[in-house]
């Protein structure tokens, strides 16, 4: 049987390499004609293969794979890589193999993400305050990182690096104005198109393309160190509960998102998420005393059919909470009702003005309260060439244990 040359794939020049090892002349050389033989290959083929460096792989790289059962690092398309001293102290990078095309595992990364993410951290400080009976839910809506406004174009900037600043120092900002009340519990909401964009490709889950300020993994890795920043904030002052709703924008990478900065927090004793709150569910719950939350991104379920819904799956909890409230996101802007025998507007963000409605309103405890949370997120430039030009703001909600909602805080930007 004969063999015509051709080009050489990676597994065989790798075969060849390996023969030539064992397949040898009484001079210790490469015996060309077996090793063609065993290989099923042109002499010339072997030739021009041995006539190449052989592929050298990173030793560290090789260890780390084989210890995690990966019989072909190759294969991979990124990894964590970590060095620590005796005493735990190091760095870990996060590192793409350019010897690859796979296509990224989400679930892969995250597990990494959360596994390897060193359990040693700073000492929090005592904590200066002593807390109160409110619960104070921080609502950061619909952030968007990678999203890219060009001020030229829409009148306003927008990237990375301005939405980091909104998460970290917007959160400051509203603990600051609600510590007065007496806050004894935080609930601290994620998710909610966290990321402007779901892939490498930069389009949402849907397959919308995005103008984007960086790549998937830029803003995977800055979103997730200004929420593990915010976060560990809220936690010198207050007990923390994390939840996560799910989203149009990032429905994947915004859940990977919040189970990563869940994972990296999990030593701080302070600061608590269960299975059900940071689950893929598509509408959350949460019962403070007498309140019963429900959260939800606000692209699904219609407005009218949220009584209906809450009913059906949170029914323990109706009977024995005066006050029901639904907290949206999606639109961007504030839009605020009472759900009872009628719908009564209260509240109304337009362009460039927020109308107060004024009248004979239902009382909170005996209706549903919806309330749709603004986005510190400008208008980009489809945003602005349709005239949806948002107030961008930040937004957290105080609930006493039975007199419901007893305040709201805005920081504006």
């Amino acid at each position: 049987m004969t063999y015509q040359a051709s080009n050489i794939t990676s597994e065989t020049r790798d075969r060849i390499w390996n023969l030539s090892r064992t397949v040898l002349k009484d001079n210790n050389k490469p015996h060309i004609t077996e090793i063609a033989r065993q290989a099923g290959v042109h002499r010339g083929t072997v030739r021009r293969a041995l006539s190449q460096p052989e592929k050298q792989t990173d030793p560290a790289i090789l260890a780390a794979a084989a210890a995690g059962g990966i019989a072909d690092p190759d294969n991979l398309s990124h990894f964590w890589k970590l060095a620590k001293d005796e005493n735990g102290n190091g760095y870990s990078l996060f590192v793409k193999n350019p010897k690859s095309g796979k296509d990224v595992s989400v679930f892969d990364m995250v597990r990494d993400a959360v596994t390897y993410a060193s359990p040693k951290r700073a000492k929090l400080e005592p904590r200066t305050y002593n807390g109160g009976e409110h619960l104070l839910v921080i609502d950061l809506a619909d952030v968007h990182f990678l999203k890219l406004c060009v001020r030229t174009e829409t009148g306003y900037e927008y990237n990375r690096e301005v939405a980091r600043h909104r998460v970290i120092e917007g959160t400051k900002a509203l603990m600051g104005m609600a510590k007065p009340m007496g806050i004894g519990r935080t609930l601290f909401v994620m998710g909610n198109d966290i990321l402007h964009v779901d892939n490498p490709r930069s389009t949402t889950t849907s397959g919308t393309f995005q103008d984007t300020d960086g790549t998937i993994f830029q803003g995977f890795q800055d979103a997730s160190s200004a929420l593990e920043e915010a976060i560990t904030h809220v936690s010198t002052f207050t007990d923390v509960d994390l939840i996560h709703c799910m989203s149009n924008h990032d429905w994947m990478m915004g859940w990977a998102l919040t189970q990563t900065v869940a994972g990296r927090l999990r030593t701080n004793t302070r600061i608590k998420a269960t299975d059900y709150n940071i689950s893929e569910a598509h509408r959350k719950y949460y019962r403070f005393e007498s309140n019963l939350l429900g959260l939800t991104h606000g692209d699904g379920v219609k407005e009218e059919k949220l009584l209906g819904v809450m009913m059906k799956e949170a029914r323990q909890h109706i009977s024995e909470c005066n006050n029901l409230y639904w907290l949206l996101h999606h639109v961007h802007h504030k839009d605020r009702k009472t759900r009872g025998e009628i719908t009564y507007l209260r509240e109304k963000d337009h362009n460039g003005m927020t109308a107060m409605v004024s009248g004979n309103s239902q009382l909170e405890g005996a209706n549903l309260n919806i309330e749709s949370v603004r986005s510190p997120s400008p208008p980009d430039g489809w945003h602005d060439r349709n005239g949806y030009i948002n107030r961008q703001a930040v937004e957290c909600f105080v609930y006493h244990p039975t007199l419901g909602q007893r305040a709201r805080f805005t920081e504006w930007f």
